[in-house]
C-alpha cells in the first residue's frame, strides 16, 4: 500500500509528517535524502531546513545527488532506500535528471511497493501525471535536455504547492487559473501536507 507524503515546505509540517508515520506504521529511522532539485536554484535555505527538521526527528540521513554520481550507484541508493525523501526546487531540472538515468521505473516500484515517500514541491509535483502545468512556476529551461513531461503518474492529482505564498504569490494563482478546469489540482500551501495511503488520499 502506498505511503506517501507530499507537502510544499517540509520544516512547516512537521506536526503533520509525526502524524503520518504514527498512522503508516513507519519504522525505519533511514531516509535517504535527494535534494538534486535544489542543485539550480540560488535559494536553498528549505533543503537545509528539512535537513535539520529529520535529524531534529533523529533521522539517520543518506543524501543522495544523482546528477553528481553514476547511474549503477544511484539506482543501487534508491532500491537499498527504506524511506525517500526528494526536496523542492525546479521541477523540471528534477525530472530530466531522474529521466537521464532512467530512474523513474524504479521509483515508481519503490512507491507502489509501499516504502514511505517524502515529496516537498518538486519532489510532490513530479508524481502526476505530467509535470507541464508548472511551466509558469519554474524555468523551463534550465532542463533543456526534458523533451517529455511526463511524471511518474503515481497519483491522479497534481499537486500546486505554495498556494498563494511568497515568492509565488503571482505564479501560482496563474497556474490554478490556467489549469483548474483542466487538471485535478490539489492547491496546499507551507502549512499544508496531502497525505496519501493507497489509492486514498486527504489534506492535513
Amino acid at each position: 500500500m502506498k505511503k506517501i507524503f507530499l507537502c510544499s515546505y517540509f520544516a512547516g509540517v512537521v506536526e503533520q509528517f509525526k502524524t503520518f508515520i504514527q498512522t503508516s506504521n513507519v519504522k525505519t529511522n533511514k531516509v535517504l535524502f535527494i535534494p538534486t532539485a535544489g542543485n539550480v536554484e540560488e535559494y536553498t535555505g528549505y533543503i537545509d531546513e528539512g535537513r535539520e527538521a529529520l535529524t531534529n526527528l533523529h533521522y539517520k540521513i543518506d543524501e543522495l545527488n544523482i546528477d553528481k554520481e553514476d547511474t549503477e550507484y544511484v539506482a543501487n541508493k534508491i532500491s537499498a532506500a527504506d524511506m525517500i525523501y526528494i526536496s523542492g526546487g525546479n521541477t523540471f531540472y528534477l525530472l530530466q535528471e531522474l529521466k537521464r538515468k532512467n530512474l523513474l521505473p524504479l521509483l515508481i516500484n519503490k512507491i507502489n511497493s509501499g516504502i514511505p515517500y517524502i515529496g516537498e514541491s518538486a519532489g510532490a509535483i513530479i508524481l502526476a501525471p505530467s509535470i507541464e502545468y508548472n511551466k509558469i512556476m519554474d524555468d523551463i529551461q534550465i532542463a533543456p535536455d526534458l523533451k517529455d513531461y511526463t511524471g511518474l503518474n503515481i497519483t491522479d492529482f497534481y499537486t500546486l504547492p505554495h498556494f498563494i505564498e511568497p515568492p509565488f504569490t503571482d505564479s501560482v494563482q496563474e497556474t490554478f487559473k490556467t489549469y483548474k478546469d483542466q487538471l485535478n489540482l490539489i492547491a496546499i500551501n507551507n502549512s499544508q501536507a496531502i497525505i496519501v495511503n493507497g489509492d486514498n488520499y486527504k489534506v492535513k
